[in-house]
């Protein structure tokens, strides 16, 4: 997965299902494994809302095993 990928989340978080969003920022080493990505109208909500460091900036930190790859950037 990598910046622009467009995702569909596939994990178990109710609120997340059937989402569609797309990579912002990915970090590197594959032990990281995870990504933040903008689902839009979800700004403020899920796991970009106030609190625990979370800045509400609408994007959302996402295990790669979360997501599935609808459409890869070039």
């Amino acid at each position: 997965m990598k910046v622009g990928d467009l995702v569909k989340f596939v994990g178990h978080a109710a609120f997340y299902k059937g989402r569609i969003g797309a990579i912002v920022k990915t970090w590197p080493g594959a032990a990281c494994q995870s990504a933040y990505v903008y689902f839009p109208g979800a700004e403020g909500q899920g796991r970009d809302q106030a609190g625990l460091g979370q800045t509400c900036n609408g994007l959302h930190t996402m295990a790669f095993a979360e997501l599935e790859v609808i459409i890869e950037s070039r």
